[in-house]
């Protein structure tokens, strides 16, 4: 159930995995930062109903009205929403086991979105069909400071299970149901995994838009970084990596996945994606709390300087921050993290 702490004026809560019906929870847990949308489905595999909504913001204007690029896309044909590539996705294992909250038992399930600092938050328990049991807690923001950038931070404790634990990060084409009278929406131009950076780029079919998406990642075990060769992913919609270690009881393995996504309105096509590839590694540079120091930076001054939420009384206070959260985001008014009479 969606509630709204009353001690904590600052949070939304989901403490109920609906695993039929999850567009509801999907849309009002979003993040933006203005360039870039992100609807709040599951990083990991989830085999129930979803909708996976990347999104591309952008500030072309067209002769259709003063429409933006994804605006022009549709809005002649259809009402239907243009999605970009999947960006968020980190497939786990344990041993054979692929995670999957539609299938396996989830315990003490919440989701949690900060507004404050600008951060979705999640954690759970989960018993997988041979009787594994771990516990997951995963964060996920996309930078107000590098506007390009969104990061995830994947976490599994082993609660009882003695075997490899493996992430799959990777970047996905593949854009299930995005068509528009049976014709694909996205072209994938290239996809390409090198040492420690992946990388896809597609372009949209009808108005030449391009975007590349470029993904590195850090992995640790017990809060030590570990240097493991991964094995690549390359395939002709999918790029990305593998990799994992083995665990015993009581450990924990985390992967922070580094994202950037750069379109061809603010850079020159030829570099598109050797722009990406640089600014996923800068980010990985930088590393998890330096990004997200200078992310809530931002916000926090927005925050402080809305007029808005100064005049708000208190009975709507929580009302006034969700509003001014959207609005903050690039979220207000926009269909793109929307479905249809949700």
């Amino acid at each position: 159930m969606i509630k709204n702490p009353e001690n904590d004026p600052w949070s939304i809560i989901d403490d109920e995995l609906q695993v039929n019906n999850r567009f509801t929870s999907e849309k009002i847990f979003s993040l933006g930062n203005g360039q870039i949308g992100q609807r709040a489905s599951f990083e990991e595999y989830f085999s129930g109903e979803t909708i996976l909504g990347s999104h591309i913001y952008g500030s072309f204007n067209t002769d259709n009205k003063g429409l933006s690029n994804w605006e022009k896309e549709f809005s002649e044909t259809t009402d239907e929403i243009i999605n970009a590539p999947n960006w968020i996705g980190i497939i786990v294992r344990l041993n054979e086991e692929v995670l999957d909250l539609a299938t396996w038992e989830v315990l003490n399930f919440e989701s949690m979105l900060n507004m404050l600092e600008g951060i979705l938050e999640r954690s759970f328990d989960a018993i997988s069909l041979k009787g594994n049991h771990i516990h997951v807690s995963v964060k996920r923001f996309l930078s107000m400071a590098e506007t390009e950038v969104g990061a995830i931070s994947y976490s599994i404790k082993s609660l009882n299970f003695e075997g490899r634990i493996s992430f799959m990060p990777i970047l996905d084409g593949e854009m299930a149901g995005q068509f528009q009278n049976n014709e694909p929406i996205w072209n994938v131009l290239q996809t390409r995994t090198q040492k420690d950076v992946a990388h896809l780029w597609t372009q949209t079919r009808r108005t030449d838009f391009h975007v590349c998406q470029a993904m590195t990642y850090v992995l640790y075990k017990n809060n030590e970084q570990l240097n493991i060769l991964p094995s690549k992913i390359e395939k002709e919609k999918i790029a990305g990596f593998s990799v994992g270690t083995d665990v015993k009881r009581g450990d924990t393995i985390s992967l922070n996945k580094y994202v950037a996504i750069v379109n061809s309105l603010n850079h020159d096509r030829k570099e598109l994606t050797e722009t990406a590839c640089n600014l996923a590694l800068a980010s990985r540079q930088k590393g998890w709390n330096k990004l997200f120091e200078e992310h809530s930076a931002i916000l926090t001054e927005m925050w402080n300087q809305s007029e808005e939420l100064a005049e708000a009384s208190p009975q709507s206070l929580q009302e006034n921050h969700y509003r001014l959260f959207r609005k903050f985001l690039g979220l207000d008014n926009q269909v793109l993290l929307s479905v249809p009479n949700q």
